[in-house]
This record gives structure tokens, C-alpha cells and sequence, in this order.
């Protein structure tokens, strides 16, 4: 619709503009003659009409085919039928005679010096403009209109990022703080392990929550008060029931670290458990605070365990304790348990909890020699655990830490926010 009118609208405004093209149709003139021409007297209409006419009463009518006609002298023709020698005077259809000539209208003096960009002309040219930008809207319009759709939802699925982003990072600054500020929950989760052990249950992981400790256990027997089965290997008690009993004197301590936090509470993992080799892939910048904050627990609750830094090339693990011990190489690490593939998962790590007796940390994926050499050192019953910034195929726990500060850790079925350092 819109290019019809454009159309229609520069068609009428062209058509007058080409109009004027009329003027420079053939037609008859005549010269008015000099005194010298004309016997000494000065040429009158009445003589051109009595010349080229054969009527001298036809002069009105070359009057009114010349009135006001701008001539070479800057002249005009006016109702007093004055001329002046030189003039070129239009004469009717019907003229003859020798005096008459074919001549154009163009050709005639200056008409004045009118300009060809009239606003006519101007009017079609902006008309014509008009048309073409139409036309290529018609034509590229779903084009057009895909790419601002595009780029319109693009925006917005940027700006929802950004404030996921934002908002992750407020949360993962108050986790550091309430992880800073809190000594309560890493107390509530390690009475809650003594408290387990002293049922000759075991837990591999605890999530302590303003009313609720949740713990994953390695039991198949039901539960005793206050522990109630929530799934099978997922037992919840109160918060200010747990830690009731001390744990049996044979037992191994557990080494409890902090993963990360949420809405429903603080979760820890106990690697003695892990008897094996965890690798946190994903962000790199998530994996670094995750792996910090586990040294710094470690620092904290086991500043005897002995840390060994592989360097590599994303520098030194960072949050290293002081008791840390670096090595050239992992083959450097001894091997002698039986070696990975011997259990089928994480709640059959092993017949009953280790004692840990050694940390590798590495700060970057080894190559496929030192990864079977890692992989057989830390296998189940060595007391070795190692700690692995990048994937590795044959590692016993996968954590995968995504961009936003989320950390999956697909063993327990669990997701929490990892604390920024």
C-alpha cells in the first residue's frame, strides 16, 4: 500500500515538472526589422501581422502570443504593442511569408533565468527517493525485521545474564562472609559425624541448615533417633539434636570441608572418603575459589595433613597451607593401594573410612603418564587423595563448576554456590 502511494505521489509531481519540455516544440517567429530594413521607419505589429498574416488586424494576436515574453535586451512586450529591432516575436500557426521562420521556444532569448531545480522538480527527485527506500524496505523487510527481533532478544537475554551474574556474586560475597563470621555449622557437621560414627555409620558428606543437618551415609540399616531416612543413604535430624553421643574410639576422624552454601544450608564433604582423585572442571575461575576454600578448611581443621603442590602451568594452587611440599613430578607420589576401578561408586568408596595421610593438589589436568601414575597412587586404601583443577577421565568424584558460582557435584545429586575468596 505504502509503495503505491509513493508511486502515484511521484508520478504527479514529475509529470508537471517535464511539462515546460512542450516549449521547445517547432514553431513560427519572426524578426522585427531595424529602420534600416523597413524603409526607415520603425517596425509596428500592424506591419508583421500585414507581412506574415496578410492582415494588419491580426496584430492582436501576435500581442497576446507575446506579452510579457522576456527578450535579448531584457525587454518585454507590454500592451502598448511597442517592439524593438532584433525582438523575436512568436507569430500564429497560419503565418507565411519571407519574413517567417521556424525556430524554438527554447531557442529563444534568455526566458529569464528560471532555474531547472524548481520546487517541482525538487519534489520529485525527494518523491523518487522516497519510492526507492520503500521498495527496499518491501523487498528486505523480513530481513530487516529478523534482525531487529535479533538483536531486541539478544539484549534482553544479556541483560538477564548480567543481573544472574550480579546477583550471583552478592550471594557468593555474603556466603564468604557467613563462612567467615559462623563457627557453628563446621561444629554442628563434625558432632554430626561423631554422632553417625558412633552408630557405625559413616558419612561421606553433610549438609548443615539453620534447622536441619542432612547426611549421606554409607549405613544400609534403618537409622536410630534422632536420624530419620529421607532416601536410601540420605539420612535428616535436627540441628540441635545432632552431636548428642562422642564417637567410637577406634574410629577415624573425619576431614570435613566446606563445598559451598545455599538456601538449604552449608554442605561438606569428608575426603577421607574420597580415596581417590577429584577433578573440578568447568570455570576455572569457580574451580580456584572452590579449591581455596577446601585448603583453607584444611589449614583450619588438619594443618598436620601434608599438602603436596604439583606446579604446572596455571601457577601454584592457591590457599597452599604452610605444611605444603612441593613436587617436581607426580610420579613422585608412591603407589601402594590396589589401584582405581576396585569399588563401583561413591557410596562404596571403600569397606570403612581411611586415614588421610597425604593431599596432591595439581593445579592443571597432568598428562596421560602422570595421570595413570596419579590415578593408581590414590587408589583405595593408599590414605592418598588428590585434587585436580581440569577434567580427567578415571577420576572418582566430578565436580563441574559453572560460570555463575553454581558447583554440581553429581555424586550426591547436589548443587550449591561456591564462596568467592
Amino acid at each position: 500500500m505504502l509503495l503505491l502511494v509513493a508511486t502515484v505521489f511521484t508520478v504527479a509531481l514529475v509529470a508537471p515538472a517535464a511539462a515546460p519540455a512542450a516549449a521547445d516544440d517547432v514553431v513560427k517567429v519572426v524578426v522585427v526589422r531595424a529602420p534600416d530594413n523597413n524603409g526607415g521607419r520603425a517596425d509596428s505589429l500592424r506591419q508583421i501581422a500585414q507581412r506574415t498574416l496578410g492582415d494588419p488586424r491580426r496584430a492582436a494576436e501576435i500581442l497576446d502570443l507575446n506579452r510579457g515574453r522576456p527578450q535579448s535586451d531584457g525587454g518585454r512586450l507590454t500592451d502598448s504593442g511597442e517592439v524593438r529591432a532584433g525582438w523575436i516575436l512568436l507569430l500564429p500557426a497560419d503565418a507565411s511569408g519571407p519574413d517567417v521562420r521556424l525556430g524554438r521556444v527554447g531557442s529563444a532569448p534568455d526566458a529569464g533565468g528560471a532555474s531547472f531545480f524548481t520546487w517541482k522538480v525538487v519534489s520529485a527527485l525527494v518523491g523518487a527517493v522516497i519510492l526507492a527506500l520503500l521498495s527496499l524496505l518491501v523487498i528486505f523487510r523480513r530481513r530487516i525485521v529478523r534482525r531487529v527481533r535479533g538483536r531486541y532478544h539478544a539484549s534482553l537475554e544479556n541483560a538477564r545474564w548480567h543481573r544472574r551474574i550480579q546477583e550471583r556474586m552478592r550471594v557468593r560475597a555474603q556466603l564468604s562472609a557467613e563462612f567467615a563470621a559462623d563457627r557453628s555449622r563446621p561444629s554442628l557437621a563434625w558432632h554430626a559425624a561423631a554422632d553417625l560414627t558412633a552408630e557405625q555409620v559413616e558419612a561421606y558428606a553433610l549438609r548443615v541448615g539453620e534447622l536441619t543437618v542432612t547426611a549421606w551415609v554409607t549405613a544400609d540399616h534403618p537409622p536410630r533417633t534422632p536420624w530419620q531416612a529421607e532416601t536410601d543413604g540420605r539420612w535428616t535430624c535436627p540441628a540441635e539434636a545432632s552431636g548428642n553421643r562422642p564417637a567410637a574410639g577406634d574410629a577415624v576422624a573425619p576431614c570435613l570441608v566446606r563445598v559451598g552454601g545455599g538456601e538449604e544450608g552449608t554442605l561438606f564433604v569428608d575426603l577421607t572418603w574420597l580415596d581417590g582423585v577429584l577433578a573440578i572442571g568447568g570455570s576455572a575461575g569457580v574451580a580456584i575459589d572452590v579449591l581455596a576454600n577446601l585448603l583453607a578448611d584444611l589449614t583450619r581443621f588438619r594443618p598436620d595433613l601434608p599438602v603436596l603442590s604439583v606446579p604446572g602451568l596455571c601457577g601454584e594452587a592457591p590457599g597452599l597451607p604452610s605444611t605444603a611440599v612441593r613436587m617436581r613430578s607426580v610420579t613422585e607420589l608412591r603407589v601402594t593401594g590396589r589401584g582405581p576401578g576396585t569399588d563401583d561408586g561413591m557410596v562404596r568408596l571403600a569397606a570403612h573410612r581411611r586415614t588421610l595421610t597425604a593431599l596432591a593438589v595439581l593445579p592443571e589436568a597432568p598428562s596421560a603418564e602422570e595421570a595413570a601414575h596419579l590415578l593408581a597412587a590414590c587408589g583405595p586404601g593408599s590414605g592418598q587423595v588428590a585434587i585436580v583443577l581440569g577434567e580427567l577421565p578415571g577420576a572418582r568424584w566430578h565436580w563441574h563448576a559453572e560460570a555463575d558460582g553454581k558447583v554440581r557435584l553429581p555424586e550426591i545429586g547436589v548443587t550449591v554456590t561456591a564462596p568467592s575468596r
